[in-house]
């Protein structure tokens, strides 16, 4: 049985003179995969998201949804999408717009949106109109509606679009515990290192080209260093016969490359210095996005 979610294949899309996506467009997720769908504006992020869900229909190439045509209602079975802009009925209250999304999707229980709209903070709203609530109000009602139950995929465009930092960090756990359940998660943020701590694979789309595609840790490149965290910084430096820069609460040892680090790792443990972690300096996700949409290095 196929482990692949999503498959595209040698897609384009053009509107009128603006080339969307390019003609040989391909990309395939794995079920249960964590991916950010990374680039500029008009890159073609959404229009890519819009295809695959059957709401945008390619000029050419294929797409294939668990195996389905995005033609096909029933590839969309416990798919949800939440798009960056939303309208709802500004008479409506979360509770009524749950009950007539539940009369299209039957896919989960009042219980189960009230549940994670408590978890979203928004749990004292269910009954109040939307047309009243601020537009961060809304937007975690929105986030509660698309991810209650169990999906099995999720695809969100700008998730945190208008949320403050508290109402960033709900969808951060929500969708952490959907992927922790298996769920595929495919989302599209300018927010990198919200990003970062919510996805293991990323995607970077340049001018409607796939220019990049791997793991975070894969495309991550190593930046001559190791930081080790300890309380006691100046403790474990002098027990290092005064090696490494001290900043804040950690240690930074310069290496020549990745391989002397597990050497490095032999010696912390033997300083008898306590420390909480000690990791490889690589690439933020910011770093590898900045590289790549340069085109400081060829990637394919």
């Amino acid at each position: 049985m196929t482990n692949i979610a999503i498959s595209v294949e040698g897609i384009s899309k053009r509107f009128g003179r603006t080339r969307a996506l390019t003609d040989n467009f391909s990309i395939a997720i794995s079920k249960g995969q964590s991916l950010a769908i990374l680039g500029a504006n008009g890159a073609g992020k959404t229009t890519l998201m819009r295809a695959v869900l059957g709401l945008t229909i390619p000029d050419a190439g294929s797409i294939s949804l668990y195996g389905l045509s995005p033609t096909d209602p029933c590839s969309r079975t416990g798919v949800r999408f939440l798009p960056e802009r939303i309208s709802f009925p500004k008479w409506a209250t979360p509770l009524q717009m749950y009950r007539q999304l539940e009369r299209v999707r039957c896919e989960g229980r009042e219980m189960d949106f009230i549940h994670r709209a408590d978890n979203m903070a928004c749990g004292d709203l269910l009954n109040r109109k939307l047309g009243k609530m601020s537009k961060g109000q809304r937007q975690r009602i929105a986030v509660a509606l698309m991810t209650c139950g169990n999906p099995h995929t999720v695809f969100l465009d700008e998730p945190s679009s208008g949320l403050d930092p508290a109402g960033r960090m709900l969808v951060r756990s929500t969708l952490a515990e959907l992927a922790d359940q298996g769920s595929t998660v495919v989302m599209n943020s300018h927010l990198l290192g919200e990003v970062e701590k919510v996805c293991d694979w990323a995607a970077f789309v340049h001018k409607g080209a796939l220019v990049a595609h791997d793991r975070l840790d894969d495309l991550s490149q190593f930046k001559g260093s190791a930081v080790v965290e300890t309380q006691k910084p100046a403790a474990m430096k002098a027990a290092m016969n005064n090696l490494g820069s001290v900043k804040e609460k950690s240690l930074v040892y310069p290496l020549a490359s990745e391989d002397g680090f597990a050497e490095l790792t032999e010696r912390i443990a033997k300083s008898g210095v306590e420390f909480t972690g000690i990791q490889l300096h690589k690439e933020s996700l910011e770093d590898i996005f900045m590289r790549i949409m340069e085109g400081e290095t060829d990637v394919s």
